[in-house]
């Protein structure tokens, strides 16, 4: 798993790239918990380069949006999700709870709406 961050608008854009699941989970939940240890509390996943999402991957995802909800400090958003991952989100009853959009453009936008 290849981890990358740009900054836009006081958001991080946290682009990930390969698979999300139980060997690769722990470092993307440590590198935003890093973030967060900063003070940075509105991140953007771009995962357009995940093609395979495991339940360890989504208890990072919930984890993290537990904390950053935590006394509304912050919140993380979900962009550019490939079909199968997307399909996984919906299976799982998620997409009502985080907040999915179709690039990180509109999902930075929503921190500001």
């Amino acid at each position: 798993m290849n981890i990358t961050e740009a900054f836009q608008e006081n958001v991080i854009i946290v682009s990930l790239d390969g698979r999300f699941d139980a060997n690769t989970s722990d470092a993307v939940e440590q590198f935003l918990r890093v973030r967060i240890s900063e003070s940075k509390f509105q991140f953007v996943l771009d995962m357009a380069n995940v093609p395979y999402i495991s339940s360890a991957g989504l208890r990072v995802i919930l984890a993290v949006v537990k904390e950053l909800r935590r006394d509304n400090k912050g919140d993380l958003r979900i962009a550019n999700l490939q079909k199968t991952v997307a399909k996984v989100f919906e299976i799982s009853g998620l997409n009502n709870v985080l907040g999915i959009f179709k690039n990180p453009d509109s999902a930075i936008q929503s921190f500001t709406d």
